[in-house]
């Protein structure tokens, strides 16, 4: 009796215990922390009392969990340690609760920047886990997530995002797509791909995530702040300052309505658009708004924390753009020493500070002290294992992070040039040289790893400026001892420096056409580029509409998303199983002076530019020369924009000025290098927007626009990308242009009931009355010369267009074109309106990206298709970029609004000199001439004739010849009438004899 009495408390009180663990839990679901902990302590004494290790051990857990989440860091330790010693003390296997115990003991070590010991004690804890829970278990999920915060202080972000990417997918599985977690896990991903640099890929993972959190909270919750100071970090990485100050105000506004002013939750906003407005030289601004996020940091951590060291490197740095390099120092000293002490001598964030420190010192003129600092850079951004001097062949693998690499190098290659001007030691230029070497396989490296067309670009704008140094470096040797080759090697980085973005993109399409892929494989991944190319056009289009449908909307997100990573997918099975076309794709290959000089006309000279603000280098080469020249042009782009809008507004005095000023500035300097009647210009920035043609070798005091000293009257000119891109070996595409038909015409109309009819062949155009409207008269005007089709009206839709592209030599589109420059991919033009129900009838950048256009020329005679977005260090994002990379040779394109009433008269002019046989330059060149002859006093003026250039190859189109075919009948006539003589004179013979 007395035993079933024992039990039967025993039994009372665990059934107590239980509801005590039962009632905790659901008070920590709920958030009542406090509560919950004291439910989980009366649990715990009862377990106690009677000896249940295991639930007591449980109990310790629960409780260092509500410890946790109220950042009782501590106490959350010593619960879990105590679970801990109770399980190894009272359990005969192994079981979740250490693995939970570890991961609350990892998670005090991370909190406390012991990221060594965190990682250490995590993996312990994951290791369990891995053994006992099946592979998709949301606590594995939770040991990922952990693991890759630790790697993510560490900077380590391929681990990190390992392990993102891995949580990410057990959350979808368990939980759903519309969840919080989910979310969370979308937005964690995004987060790691942004610090990898893969901005285009992060903002699809950040969008998503925006998108969930939307449907479940609505749009004031505080997750949603999250996911805007997220998206506004790519767009102010991305250089969209103003986009990214609209998501920091919005998350800023978001989180002063639920906490005040001072809560530690604003740090992170308040520390965004500050460096925004640094970003945007509003200084004053940016220190106030560091100051707000400094103020709450120092009372919520103290001045030893790493959050204490980022704040001390952006004010530092904004001191050091005000020129204040003292007080400058001051804050990098204060930042690298604390990160030394929390994290050790070799980490990013420790590198990143001494490059900041460096160049204080730099533009104090203290060379010394910066060179000894960017030493120490490279140093901390090498992993411990691996350290070795700076003379042993370091590999890429041995340093955290590539882009604080490649900020050093730069660093020391600028510092050693700045030595050598001040004491003329050939050998620090000789070790600047070399440092930029190393530099720019630091960028052949990083640019492998970046995936997406808007990173490429982005990524771009920051070699330009290392490019501008190794340039300067290699002019300074050339003036010490005219040794042609520093011309040369001046002359490679001029290249590198040119439409990388596109040569990347081209040698990827190469590599796919021409590396032996399975025919499947070839289809499978042209359907995710259309796929993709299709969903982006729908959310264009869901996003111009004033109300989205919110379930529309996310379903193109999902499934624009989907098709991305199948992209990701193959591209990784393709490197591996295809190396050649790994190899072809990653080829790295640069044209050579020498084949440049072997494939130039002996009338034809080069002009490659490379412009900086105040310094524009221009490289000249012709078949038996090369140069280059340093010039001074000051105030470059803001010239342009007056030249620019001097002929658009036809004001003929400013136009004058600025031309001959230009021309000054720009060819008198090379003027006496320039071999023959024909050049090829390779621009660069701004000059992308300068019409070479129209600059004036002489200020003319008349206004007689027909006999202006146009420079268009000495040279035929055409535009390169870059001449790697001009001159390139594409020994392994075979030609097929003579099995392609002539032309394929396009003009737009906006009432598509012009003609209900099929299409129209050139010949039937050319018998067509004069009273055409606009294009129609346009292409009516060309039809006189070339055969082909030609769509208008209600045939003149996207879909024809995309059936009919590759089977023609010649394209001729008259079509309204929108460029749009703050996302030149969404650039389009305009087709007709009507029922087709396959396409939107708007042709994008980026579906052209996926069409295959090998025509010889394409003329978008559509108003601005030659303008565009000019990106640094990648040269002009146009309509004709796309086209290009879709496999055009050459373009005719047009820098401003062109005029109905002259072009058709230009465009007759240049295709009759093209079917005679002239080279595509000097067609235009002497069309242009021809209209100026017979130009009016009305339409001579530049604004009428001068908007078209051409751009690619210039080589003349060969048409198919049927003279052959008249001979043949001629002759055939010829013997028939000869037959018929003879067979007559027979006749007359035969009679008189009779």
């Amino acid at each position: 009796m007395i035993t079933l009495s024992v039990s039967a408390q025993k039994s009372n009180d665990t059934l107590a215990a239980f509801q005590y663990f039962q009632k905790g839990n659901s008070l920590l679901l709920d958030n009542e922390i406090d509560k919950s902990i004291v439910c989980f302590e009366k649990a715990l004494s009862i377990y106690k009392d009677f000896n249940v290790w295991e639930r007591v051990a449980e109990c310790y857990i629960k409780i260092g969990e509500n410890h946790r989440q109220i950042s009782a860091y501590d106490e959350s330790r010593s619960n879990a340690q105590k679970a801990l010693e109770i399980c190894r003390q009272n359990c005969s296997e192994t079981t979740i609760l250490e693995a939970l115990a570890y991961d609350l003991i990892g998670n005090y070590y991370l909190k406390n920047n012991d990221y060594k010991k965190a990682l250490e004690v995590c993996r312990k804890g994951l290791h369990i886990k891995l053994t006992i829970l099946p592979n998709k278990h949301l606590s594995l999920g939770r040991s990922y997530e952990l693991m890759a915060l630790i790697y993510e202080q560490y900077e380590d972000f391929d681990q990190a995002l390992t392990y993102y990417e891995k949580n990410l997918e057990i959350t979808k599985e368990l939980r759903g797509l519309i969840h919080e977690y989910t979310a969370n896990g979308f937005n964690n991903v995004g987060a790691i791909l942004m610090e990898k640099g893969e901005l285009e890929k992060a903002l699809q993972y950040l969008e998503k995530g925006l998108s969930i959190k939307n449907e479940l909270f609505g749009s004031s919750h505080y997750q949603i702040s999250t996911s805007f100071i997220n998206i506004g970090i790519v767009h102010k990485r991305m250089g969209f300052f103003d986009k990214a100050l609209e998501y920091y105000q919005k998350a800023i506004a978001i989180r002063t309505n639920l906490y005040d002013k001072n809560h530690r939750s604003l740090i992170g906003p308040y520390h965004n658009a500050g460096l925004v407005y640094h970003n945007k030289k509003e200084y004053d601004t940016a220190i106030s708004y560091f100051n707000k996020g400094i103020s709450i940091i120092l009372e919520l951590v103290g001045d030893s924390h790493n959050f204490t060291a980022h704040s001390y490197s952006n004010f530092g740095d904004v001191y050091l753009e005000k020129g204040d390099y003292k007080k400058a120092l001051d804050y990098f000293i204060k930042s690298h020493t604390i990160f030394k002490t929390n994290l050790g001598e070799h980490n990013t964030r420790l590198a990143i500070a001494y490059n900041f420190t460096s160049s204080a010192y730099y533009k104090n003129e203290e060379y010394h002290k910066a060179l000894e600092y960017y030493n120490k850079a490279i140093n901390a951004n090498q992993k411990q294992d691996t350290v070795k001097s700076l003379q042993q062949n370091v590999g890429f693998n041995d340093f955290f992070d590539l882009m604080t690499l490649l900020e050093s190098l730069e660093g020391k290659a600028k510092v050693l040039k700045e030595q050598f001007k001040e004491k003329g030691d050939s050998r620090k230029l000789d070790f600047s040289i070399l440092n930029y070497q190393k530099a720019d396989s630091v960028i052949n490296e990083i640019r492998q790893n970046l995936h997406n067309y808007t990173d490429k670009v982005v990524f771009a704008k920051r070699t330009k400026d290392v490019y501008k140094g190794a340039i300067e470096a290699h002019m300074l040797y050339y003036d010490l001892n005219k040794n042609r080759n520093f011309l040369i090697s001046a002359f490679r980085y001029f290249e590198k420096s040119k439409a990388n973005t596109m040569k990347e993109l081209l040698s990827e399409s190469s590599a796919i056409s021409f590396a032996g892929l399975p025919k499947e494989t070839l289809h499978y991944e042209k359907e995710l580029k259309r796929d993709r190319a299709f969903y982006k056009s729908k959310l264009n289009k869901e996003f111009s509409n004033k109300e989205k449908d919110v379930n529309t909307t996310l379903y193109y997100e999902n499934e624009l998303f989907n098709v991305s990573r199948k992209q990701d997918s193959l591209t990784e099975i393709l490197e591996n199983k295809f190396p050649k076309y790994y190899q072809l794709k990653y080829q790295n290959t640069l044209t050579s002076v020498e084949k440049i000089q072997q494939k130039l006309q002996k009338n034809t000279t080069m002009l490659e530019f490379f412009s900086t603000e105040d310094i524009t280098y221009v490289c000249t080469i012709s078949k038996n020369n090369i140069t280059v020249k340093e010039l001074s042009t000051p105030q470059l782009a803001q010239k342009i924009a007056s030249f620019r809008k001097a002929i658009i507004g036809k004001n003929t005095t400013a136009y004058k000025t600025t031309a001959y000023q230009l021309y000054k500035e720009l060819i008198v300097p090379v003027e006496d290098q320039l071999v023959g009647d024909e050049l090829i210009i390779v621009p660069d920035g701004s000059l992308w927007h300068l019409n070479f043609e129209l600059l004036l070798s002489q200020l003319d005091t008349s206004n007689n626009f027909k006999e202006q000293p146009y420079f268009l009257k000495k040279y035929a000119i055409a535009y390169a990308n870059s001449a790697t891109l001009l001159f390139s070996e594409n020994d392994h595409i075979i030609d097929t242009s003579m099995n392609k038909e002539e032309c394929l015409a396009f003009s737009f109309s906006e009432n598509n009931t012009t003609a209900t009819a099929k299409n129209m062949s050139m010949s039937v155009l050319r018998a067509t009355g004069d009273d055409l409207p606009g294009t129609r008269k346009e292409i009516k005007a060309i039809a006189e010369i070339v055969d082909g089709s030609y769509y208008y009206g209600a045939e003149a839709i996207e879909a024809n267009f995309k059936n009919n592209v590759n089977k023609y030599k010649i394209l001729h589109l008259a079509l309204h074109g929108v460029v749009d420059n703050a996302h030149p991919e969404n650039s389009k033009l305009f087709f007709t309106k009507g029922k087709d129900t396959l396409e939107d009838n708007l042709l994008y950048s980026h579906e052209l990206f996926t069409l295959d256009i090998p025509a010889e020329l394409t003329v978008l005679s559509a108003c601005n298709t030659g303008v565009g977005k000019i990106a640094k260090g990648e040269g002009i994002m146009s309509l004709g970029t796309a086209f290009q990379y879709a496999g055009t040779k050459s373009l005719l394109l047009s820098n401003w609004e062109v005029s109905d009433q002259t072009t058709p008269e230009l465009m007759k002019n240049f295709y009759k000199n093209i079917k005679a046989g002239m080279s595509k330059s000097k067609a235009l060149q002497q069309a242009k001439l021809k209209f100026l002859d017979n130009a009016t006093v009305y339409n001579a003026q530049p604004f009428y004739w001068g908007g078209f250039y051409m751009i690619g190859d210039t080589a003349p189109i060969h048409f198919n010849s049927y003279t052959f075919i008249y001979w043949y009948i001629g002759l055939g006539i010829i013997a028939i009438i000869l037959l018929s003589l003879l067979w007559y004179r027979f006749k007359i013979n035969k009679t008189e004899n009779q």
